[in-house]
């Protein structure tokens, strides 16, 4: 248990950041050593009604859905029906690869860790403009997104037949490379499916859902739509200046494993539970020691200072590893943390995209722990402009995703704008940026050329 004054101390800390961020509804919720040792729900699911948020409300997750896409690899590896190092070629003999030397090392795993070589696709933005055009909010959430019939697609065929026939450039061999790609957990899917003879819903259902008694999660709108106790989805209005009710909710067709699982704060913190304690839940194995210990081991190092497993993100607190997962998208901030060695599973989901919740979520864990929130920005690591040639870096970088940054040199530092946020970062290697909130980029080069830059998890290539 914690004191009283650490609750109190939690309580002012969230209820004064959701103010200040305009949060219609959260649910936190930390267990330690399966017991839950702090819980707060703050605001409501449905503001014009003032319906409050439990713990059995539903919200999106949206990429935390990769972290249970992979325990479903898992499991399958378990049950001896493929493993991480299949060739993906020889699941999905249909699927086509700028290189073909590439496809033929393209292993399973490598989608599980964003290591594929895809560079930023349009193919899921692709399945999921439909209900995004459907909302008359979509627009003024989205952007402006020309698709056409010809390539709007509905399900996994549609998207290993689109990305067979599209023209770009991978990013390097198999295992090389990290950029977050929601299209490679979508061939996962196929995969799936493929091996376990059933459908991926289907599969989940039964291999994890009813094990671990998640009666409140589900893929499918539908499946929610008349459910009494479901949030209502908030978006930001312009600059931020406050926040409206958008219910529609968008999904990806028929493509449920890059972020399409809705749950509740109890259900999610079943599944933490479940890699907290090695695949076991209330002393039944699930899925083995080994299966868990691959998602949440490090599987690659990204430049920027990070690890990922398989759907896993791993970093640190004070001396301890967590590992969890994050997800954003329209009405949808959510995160996970587990911290074996201190017990700790923790998730935070909220009804409102764009809003920090791995930060808020980490800040209470550090609270709990009675750790000093790290000082990432150490101006004695600083490069100075002698050291490095900044005007190399300047520019326009974007992906076929539709991420777009542009760097620009002013008093001879370095700025990044992106989503109409101006940024200063300071370099503390020759190609590793950082920027005072402790938020880094990273360059690539060819040579003396710049090729691209790593933005949180993804790539953007220079066009200019």
């Amino acid at each position: 248990m914690i004191s009283d004054s650490t609750v109190e101390k939690l309580n002012n800390e969230l209820n004064q950041t959701c103010k200040e961020l305009k949060i219609p509804g959260m649910a936190l919720t930390i267990y330690q050593n399966g017991n839950s040792i702090y819980e707060n729900y703050y605001g409501y699911r449905d503001v014009k009604e003032e319906l409050p948020i439990t713990k059995d409300t539903i919200f999106g997750v949206a990429s935390i859905t990769k972290s249970l896409t992979c325990l479903i690899v898992m499991k399958l590896e378990e049950e001896g029906k493929l493993t991480g190092k299949d060739k993906v070629k020889a699941w999905l003999p249909d699927l086509k690869w700028p290189k073909e030397d590439y496809l033929k090392q393209l292993e399973v795993r490598h989608l599980m860790t964003h290591t594929s070589g895809l560079p930023g696709l349009p193919s899921i933005h692709n399945a999921r403009i439909r209900s995004i055009m459907a909302d008359p909010d979509g627009a003024f959430l989205f952007g402006k997104w020309q698709p056409d019939e010809q390539t709007m697609i509905k399900n996994v065929d549609e998207l290993i037949e689109q990305i067979s026939k599209m023209d770009f450039e991978l990013l390097g061999p198999p295992g090389t490379v990290f950029n977050y790609s929601n299209e490679g957990f979508g061939i996962l899917q196929k995969i799936i499916e493929s091996a376990s003879g059933m459908p991926f819903i289907k599969y989940v259902k039964e291999k994890l859902f009813s094990p671990l008694d998640m009666k409140d999660s589900f893929f499918l709108t539908k499946s929610i739509i008349n459910r009494e106790n479901v949030t209502e989805l908030y978006a930001y209005k312009e600059e931020q200046a406050g926040i409206f009710h958008s219910p529609a909710w968008w999904d990806v067709g028929d493509i449920y494993t890059n972020g399409s699982w809705k749950t509740s704060a109890a259900d999610l913190m079943r599944f933490a539970e479940l890699l907290r304690l090695n695949g076991s839940f209330k002393g039944r194995k699930i899925i083995s020691e080994d299966g868990i210990k691959k998602m949440t081991s490090t599987a690659f190092g990204l430049p920027n200072g990070s690890d990922y497993g398989y759907g896993m993100e791993i970093n640190s607190i004070g001396e301890y590893t967590r590992f969890g997962h994050g997800g954003s998208i329209k009405g949808v901030s959510s995160n996970f943390q587990v911290i074996r060695e201190k017990g700790i599973s923790a998730s935070i989901l909220m009804n409102m995209a764009d809003v920090p919740a791995e930060k808020i979520l980490v800040s209470a864990l550090n609270t709990i722990l009675e750790k000093r929130a790290e000082e990432p920005f150490k101006k004695s690591q600083v490069l100075s402009d002698k050291q490095v040639d900044l005007s190399i870096f300047s520019g326009l970088y974007q992906s076929a995703e539709g991420n777009k940054a542009s760097v620009s040199i002013q008093n001879d530092l370095l700025y990044l704008k992106q989503n109409k946020l101006l940024t200063c970062f300071y370099p503390i290697s020759e190609n590793d940026f950082i920027a005072k909130t402790g938020e880094r980029i990273y360059f690539s080069r060819n040579g003396d050329k710049v090729t691209s830059v790593l933005i949180g998890k993804r790539v953007l290539e220079k066009v200019d």
